[in-house]
C-alpha cells in the first residue's frame, strides 16, 4: 500500500472490497460495514486525502483523488463509495476501469447541484453557504453538515449520536480538503461520461436523503449502462448506519452473484 494513503483492512476471502468515505469523515465511518462484509471478503477502508490519516496533494480534484486512490487498489476489486467517495468511485472506473470489477454507489449522485435538467438535487447555495462558513467557523459547518445528512432518516437523534462520534473517531480533516471537496461537490458533473461505466453497478440510496435523493438516482439510472437501483425506506444519507444489516446483505448478494 503507498504510504500516501491510509488504510485499514479487516478479514480475508477471494473478493476484495474497498470503502470510500464521504465529505468530511473518513474511514472509520464504515467499521459497522467492514466488520459485516469481512465475514466473507478482504475489506479496506481508506482514508481519502486530506482526510483522517492520508495526507493531503497539492493539486484537490477530483481526477487526482481518483487517481491517488486508484494506485492503491488491486486489479479487479470491488469499490463501495459513498456520497463525495462515490464521485470519486465513479472517476476511477472511468479512468482505470480495469481497477473495479463492481461498484456500488451510496447516496451518491452524477452532479450534486441542482440545474434545469437536474431538479432533484440539492440547491447550489447549500455548498456555497458551507464554503463560506468554513474559514470562519470549521467545526460548526461539519456539525450542520452531519445535521443535512441524518435529517428525515429514522431515529435521526441516535444517528445524530453516531455521525459525530465517528466524525471525531480519527484526526480532524484539513480545511484545504474540505474547501477542495466542497468545490467538487459543487463543480464536478459527470452525467455526460456514465454510458461509459460498463461495470455492473449497484446504487444504494436512502428514500428520505434530502442531500442525493431517489429522484436524482432514478434519472440517472438510463445512463448507466448496467446499473441496479436499490431505494431503503426510513433511510436518510447513511444507509449502512441506519440500516446496516440490510445494507450489507445488498452488497454481498450483488457482490457474490
Amino acid at each position: 500500500m503507498p504510504a500516501n494513503i491510509h488504510s485499514v483492512t479487516r478479514g480475508a476471502g477471494s473478493e476484495q472490497i474497498t470503502l470510500l468515505h464521504g465529505w468530511g469523515f473518513n474511514g472509520a465511518i464504515w467499521e459497522e460495514t467492514a466488520r459485516a462484509l469481512a465475514n466473507n471478503a478482504s475489506v479496506n477502508c481508506i482514508d481519502l486525502p486530506g482526510h483522517g490519516q492520508s495526507p493531503i496533494p497539492q493539486d484537490y480534484t477530483i481526477e487526482t483523488l481518483a487517481d491517488t486512490v486508484a494506485a492503491t487498489l488491486p486489479e479487479q476489486g470491488n469499490v463501495v463509495g459513498w456520497s463525495l467517495g462515490g464521485m470519486v468511485a465513479m472517476q476511477i472506473a472511468l479512468r482505470h476501469p480495469t481497477k473495479i470489477k463492481k461498484l456500488i454507489l451510496v447516496g451518491s449522485v452524477a452532479r450534486f447541484v441542482s440545474d434545469d435538467d437536474w431538479r432533484h438535487a440539492v440547491s447550489p447555495e447549500i455548498f456555497q453557504n458551507f464554503s463560506a462558513s468554513l474559514n470562519k467557523d470549521l467545526q460548526g459547518t461539519l456539525q450542520r453538515f452531519i445535521a443535512l445528512q441524518i435529517m428525515g432518516s429514522d431515529e435521526s437523534r441516535i444517528m445524530l449520536r453516531k455521525l459525530k462520534a465517528l466524525m471525531n473517531s480519527n484526526a480532524a480533516p484539513q480545511a484545504a480538503a474540505l474547501q477542495g471537496g466542497l468545490k467538487i461537490l459543487q463543480d464536478v458533473d459527470l452525467r455526460g461520461q456514465l454510458p461509459q461505466l460498463k461495470q455492473p453497478t449497484l446504487m444504494i440510496f436512502g428514500k428520505r436523503d434530502t442531500l442525493s435523493r431517489p429522484q436524482t438516482a432514478k434519472q440517472m439510472l438510463p445512463l448507466l449502462p448496467n446499473a441496479t437501483l436499490e431505494i431503503i425506506d426510513g433511510a436518510g444519507h447513511a444507509p449502512f448506519l441506519s440500516h446496516n444489516e440490510y445494507f450489507t446483505n445488498l452488497i454481498e448478494q450483488f457482490i457474490h452473484e
